[in-house]
């Protein structure tokens, strides 16, 4: 994962809680990455770097924005995953807002075939806290901009429907 290809990647955030910082990270020292979720439904982009000595990954997950679309107080999942294991996730998509999502696409690489390429930048907030999974923990990400890419698979080709027969 990286953001080869996109060399204006970036990711700032600004972090409080059990972590707090401010996070600018560019595209020479992030890992970034983005794909439809696993469940069909939206999309997800992710961002690594460095956070002192460690690592820090932040995913955004939207169920309800579409490859290529636009769009204004878009619901957003924030999950935040510490080097080691840390899990902080705010668990539903009433805690944290895309204010604005633009998606632009990105020319294919060679040995892409089918797959779509997409630019994606957004800008948002949390209004709760991201918590930790079997802890106490919680990280309150305040604010959130980025820039990242997306690849989107072909779409699974939908099964036949088998004939029906009269009874």
């Amino acid at each position: 994962m990286s953001c080869d290809g996109l060399p204006d990647a970036y990711l700032e955030a600004r972090l409080a809680g059990a972590l707090d910082a401010e996070l600018r990270w560019q595209a020479a020292a992030l890992d970034c990455d983005g794909m439809r979720r696993p469940d069909g439904k939206g999309l997800r982009v992710t961002f690594t770097g460095p956070l002192g000595e460690e690592r820090l990954t932040l995913v955004f997950a939207a169920p309800r924005l579409a490859e290529g679309a636009d769009g204004r107080a878009v619901p957003v999942n924030v999950t935040l995953i510490r080097a080691g294991g840390a899990v902080y996730g705010t668990r539903g998509e009433d805690k944290c807002e895309l204010d604005e999502v633009r998606q632009a696409p990105l020319p294919a690489r060679a040995g892409d075939r089918d797959r779509r390429r997409w630019r994606i930048e957004a800008r948002g907030f949390c209004l709760e806290p991201a918590r930790a999974v079997g802890g106490e923990d919680a990280i309150l990400v305040s604010r959130f901009d980025f820039r990242g890419q997306l690849a989107w698979e072909p779409d699974p080709p939908t099964p036949p429907t088998p004939p029906t027969t009269p009874r």
